[in-house]
């Protein structure tokens, strides 16, 4: 199966890694702080900064502002909560789609979606549309990803690992679930690194305390 390269291009530019990971860092920014902060002229860095926008990287909105004159745009790294209707949002609805279609084609006995298999869905898919090949641990706490498309760049460019360990960390806190991002180990073996996932234990849903109704003119108060 071709493997989609849509995430693969968009951070295959230093530009590009380079503004995510300033946003990831110091957060909300402007055109002007972004493009000094990366030496890029304001209307290439603009131009790097739709294209993470398009792909649900960051996003972007205008300042609230009181004075007159043309807002300024501010953007941010996307933020942990999924908006209904973002790119983030259809990103995740089609790694949970894909994800139920392969479990169909697996015995009935394995097929089995829960909140921990969607959270392995989002990853799978996020890295496989990053061109990494990965593989996990039969406890499901590590994370192989293999062929590395950017130890090239990471030679020079070492806080590439940071940003893409920080996108892993996003994608699995808005996949609601018990898996969350522990450590990166970047480059164990050629073109290898290893992910740490932690299994956090979620506390059952309480049932709300009922205390006694009160009663107005003979009628119980619900």
């Amino acid at each position: 199966m071709p493997r989609a390269a849509t995430s693969y291009r968009t951070l295959a530019s230093i530009s590009r890694i380079t503004l995510l990971w300033h946003l990831q860092r110091r957060g909300t920014m402007t055109v002007t702080d972004l493009a000094e902060a990366a030496g890029l002229h304001p209307n290439t860095a603009r131009e790097h900064l739709q294209r993470l926008v398009d792909d649900g990287f960051i996003t972007c909105q205008p300042e609230n502002r009181d004075t007159k004159g043309r807002p300024r745009t501010l953007y941010s790294a996307a933020a942990r909560a999924i908006e209904p209707g973002s790119v983030r949002a259809a990103k995740a609805e089609a790694a949970h789609r894909r994800g139920e279609l392969v479990r169909k084609l697996l015995p009935l006995e394995a097929v089995t979606s829960t909140p921990r298999q969607n959270q392995i869905d989002a990853l799978d898919d996020h890295l496989d549309q990053s061109g990494f090949d990965s593989d996990h641990d039969p406890d499901g706490t590590h994370v192989h990803l293999h062929d590395c498309p950017y130890s090239e760049m990471v030679k020079l460019h070492p806080e590439v690992c940071a940003v893409h360990y920080g996108l892993i960390q996003t994608l699995l806190e808005q996949t609601d679930g018990p898996l969350e991002a522990e450590r990166m180990h970047p480059l164990v073996g050629p073109d290898t690194c290893t992910l740490d996932l932690l299994v956090r234990v979620l506390e059952p849903a309480r049932a709300p305390v009922l205390g006694p109704q009160p009663i107005i003119h003979g009628v119980s108060r619900l």
